[in-house]
């Protein structure tokens, strides 16, 4: 019993000592351990501070990159912010507690105190903050973007019809008819119709505003179909819209699959589809389009628009449609009024303007790029405007393509019309340099793609090519190609194929002056098995057809030929007159099914080359024949695995190599008996400029690969990173570091310097800063990615 009263007075007094001395404690530690307290508050303020430049730094890179901030992240540096603004101001404060007040020599425990407990309490609060840094919440601090085709509060803001810009009361009746469509639950395809040129097109742009800004939808999705319709161009629109990637899906029905599995996702969600410009019957269920078996579209809505009723009615199944006709003339003057602006009223032109307008034939597509070039026309292009049939499309169109400044400029008109009105800056480049139109800026591949660029621009200007949201392909309208081709049959001798046609319509006068031929996908069942065509010096069979097969001499009349691409079709070998093709510039064998490419070895003078998408799978060093080859595009070459050693090193004039998504299958340098290629043969490309590489593997890496003065770079260094995503910068970078050595070779530090987006994986903690990792520092850095970083902030 004694022992029981011992132990729980031993308690009552250590639980008595507890809350009696431990406050004391604290109260004299504030005093005692001042100095240990300040030392604290310093070196967590100094480490929040470091974590916040580091967080700081992916944030601004993250919006650089066009991305959006997570809330929570801007909250944590708002606070980050201002507690250590506070922090600073209190121990600039606190050096008032070192003033001694007794002897000259005791400091004044009083201010201490206070000092100490504020302090100590500060610490907490920064050491919080420091603690919350390392979470994975705030080390990814951004979200992607949303895809530009969903529509949520955040992404609709008010987006509707600028009255002073669209005051066209025919053309807002249509709109309000369409919007009452489609807000109706019992209509599931909508038409518009109406000849070319009325303003279809920017009905849908207006409509599509009206969708966002008022929040109809949850998620829309926008292609142009075309006359002759690429089905894999159309399921990529409406992928990229819903933020669905399809990039190394190759296959038409795989990428239908994934498309139609991700339209199906959640069938709560309300989806528009807006297709433009139909000239036929588009089969949903081939895009990848949820349909019934009939073509009529299951769980979406469609707007739909074509210059044919009957496509829409009977072959798309719409329920409703809405006719688009010709401006009249009183709205035909006012849009002319607002393009011309105060010139309209200049006493030299203002009776003439109703004569010009009438020449129009109430055709926005006409009316606007017209009144633009009179805005800056003397009397005699006035009066020129209006000498014009009625009409007359030809006459306006010729009428801008004769006003461009230069013949080079009207022969890139033309290569566009060839190309279906349709065509990629690649393509263009590839077809122009063949075509020997800029031989005046030849020196470099790259001043020859500045110029291009240039007259590119020069067009849009002139109304002869849409504007376009990238720079990627430069379009036409569909009437202008018409006239173009037009044009271009009776400048170039131009014969452009025809459904159903073949050469069978062209007679053998027509096929020996003719000097460009073209087939853009119109589905020809069969080719000659020779072609008599001596002036030819561009044939573009863009079929994407494997079982049209090229007779073995169908080249051999064609001793002219400068420019040839064959997109889509399938070889064992190809055949064997090509060979004859001695002035040929520019090869494109894109999307074909390829084995054995061996005698391309003999086109001594091809200097663009491409087997974008091909399934090729091996180089032969025969290629390496090729030493004036100056472009090598093998991108999409999956299949790629063998490029026979020295084939690379012979290509000692390229200046552009792009292996993007293709091979990678290097061998060392020292390897006995090789039976691949080596990276060492890329030092023998002195005039090498722009390179897309990947290579799998870091060690046994040539010391001085020529990468250092690159002007346009995609470079992979590792096995970790994909072709995957975007790349908006023209200089990008990912190395992943297995070797502690890799960031100190020289070509490494060159390229880092000029390097815009920057990957790295595998970062050690050996670096006090990012800066110190580039020598001479990172000149043009807009991107830094560190995925999985090692490197922890003391």
């Amino acid at each position: 019993m004694g022992s029981f009263f011992t132990n729980v007075a031993v308690n009552l007094v250590s639980k008595l000592g507890e809350y009696l001395f431990t406050p004391i404690g604290n109260q004299v530690g504030y005093v005692l351990c001042y100095k240990s307290y300040v030392e604290d508050l310093e070196n967590g303020v100094q480490e929040l501070k470091t974590a916040k430049g580091r967080v700081q730094c992916s944030v601004n890179e993250a919006q650089y990159d066009g991305k959006l901030i997570h809330i929570d992240v801007k909250n944590w540096l708002e606070s980050v912010t201002k507690e250590v603004d506070e922090a600073q101001r209190l121990l600039e404060r606190g050096k008032s507690a070192q003033n001694p007040c007794f002897c000259e020599w005791i400091p004044n425990p009083l201010v201490r105190h206070k000092m100490g407990k504020k302090v100590k309490e500060t610490t907490k609060v920064i050491q919080k903050l420091f603690e919350k840094s390392r979470d994975s919440d705030i080390k990814k601090v951004y979200h992607e973007n949303t895809p530009t085709g969903i529509i949520n509060a955040a992404t609709s803001a008010t987006r509707s019809i600028d009255k002073k810009e669209d005051a066209l009361e025919s053309r807002a009746s249509i709109i309000e008819d369409v919007m009452k469509a489609i807000a109706d639950n019992n209509v599931h395809v909508i038409g518009v119709y109406g000849p070319g040129g009325v303003g279809k097109s920017k009905l849908l742009e207006d409509i599509k505003s009206r969708v966002q800004g008022e929040v109809l939808f949850d998620e829309f999705a926008m292609a142009n179909v075309s006359r002759y319709p690429n089905i894999k161009e159309i399921q990529g629109e409406i992928a990229d819209m819903l933020g669905l990637k399809l990039k190394n899906v190759e296959s038409v029905s795989g990428r239908a699959k994934l498309l139609r599995q991700r339209l199906e996702l959640d069938s709560t969600r309300n989806i528009l589809i807006i297709l433009d410009n139909l000239w036929k019957k588009l089969e949903l269920k081939e895009v990848g389009i949820p349909c019934e078996d009939d073509n009529k579209v299951r769980g979406c809505k469609l707007l739909l628009t074509s210059r044919f009723r009957d496509v829409l009615r009977i072959d798309m199944g719409s329920d409703r449609e809405f006719q688009v006709n010709e401006l009249k003339h009183g709205e035909a003057r006012r849009l002319f009024e607002r393009t011309i602006g105060d010139k309209v009223n200049d006493p030299e032109f203002k009776s003439l303007v109703d004569g010009v307008v009438k020449n129009c034939g109430g055709l926005p597509l006409f009316i606007v790029p017209l009144a633009r070039m009179l805005k800056h026309g003397d009397s005699a292009t006035w009066r020129n405007a209006l000498n014009m049939e009625e009409l007359d499309i030809r006459s306006q169109v010729e009428l801008n393509y004769k006003d461009l400044k230069d013949d080079r400029i009207r022969s890139v008109f033309l290569v566009c019309a060839l190309d279906s009105g349709r065509t990629s800056m690649r393509d263009f480049l590839i077809y122009c340099m063949g075509l020997g139109l800029y031989k005046k800026s030849n020196r470099t591949i790259e001043n020859a793609r500045y110029r291009l660029i240039k007259d590119l621009n020069s067009l849009k200007d002139s109304s002869l090519l849409l504007d376009c949201d990238d720079k990627v392909y430069f379009r036409m309208h569909d009437i202008l190609v018409d006239v173009a081709i037009s044009i271009a049959s009776t400048e170039w001798s131009a014969l452009v194929g025809r459904k159903g046609d073949g050469f069978k319509k062209w007679s053998k006068d027509e096929l020996r002056k003719c000097t460009a031929i073209s087939f853009p996908g119109v589905g020809i069942e069969e080719l000659p098995e020779k072609l008599d065509c001596p002036n030819l010096k561009m044939l573009l069979l863009l079929e994407h057809k494997p079982s049209l097969k090229i007779p073995p001499l169908f080249f051999e009349y064609m001793e002219k030929l400068q420019v040839l691409d064959i997109t889509g079709l399938s070889f064992t070998s190809l055949p064997s007159s090509i060979e004859l093709l001695e002035n040929l510039k520019s090869l494109c064998l894109d999307q074909c099914r390829l084995e054995d490419v061996t005698i391309i070895g003999k086109l001594k003078g091809l200097q663009f080359l491409s087997f974008l998408d091909s399934t090729i799978s091996r180089l032969p060093k025969e290629i390496g024949g090729l030493t004036e080859l100056r472009f090598l595009d093998l991108t999409g070459c999956t299949k790629l695995k063998i490029i026979e050693p020295g084939m690379l090193g012979n290509l000692v004039n390229l200046e552009e190599l792009y292996m993007e998504n293709s091979f990678g299958q290097w061998e060392a340098e020292d390897e006995a008996a090789r039976s691949n290629t080596s990276l060492v043969e890329l030092k023998n490309m002195k005039n090498l400029s722009a390179l897309s590489i990947a290579i799998p593997h870091s060690v046994n890496l040539p010391r001085d690969l020529p990468f250092g003065k690159l002007n346009n770079h995609k470079i992979h260094i590792g096995e970790v990173w994909d072709w995957l995503g975007e790349y908006k910068e023209s200089r990008t970078l990912k190395l992943k570091l297995d070797s502690g050595n890799l960031l100190y070779e020289e070509w490494v530090q060159k390229c880092m310097q000029r390097t815009q987006d920057l990957h790295l994986d595998g970062l050690q903690e050996d670096y006090d800063s990012i800066h110190d990792l580039c020598g001479e520092g990172f000149q043009e850095l807009k991107h830094l990615h560190m995925p999985r970083l090692k490197m922890e902030m003391k």
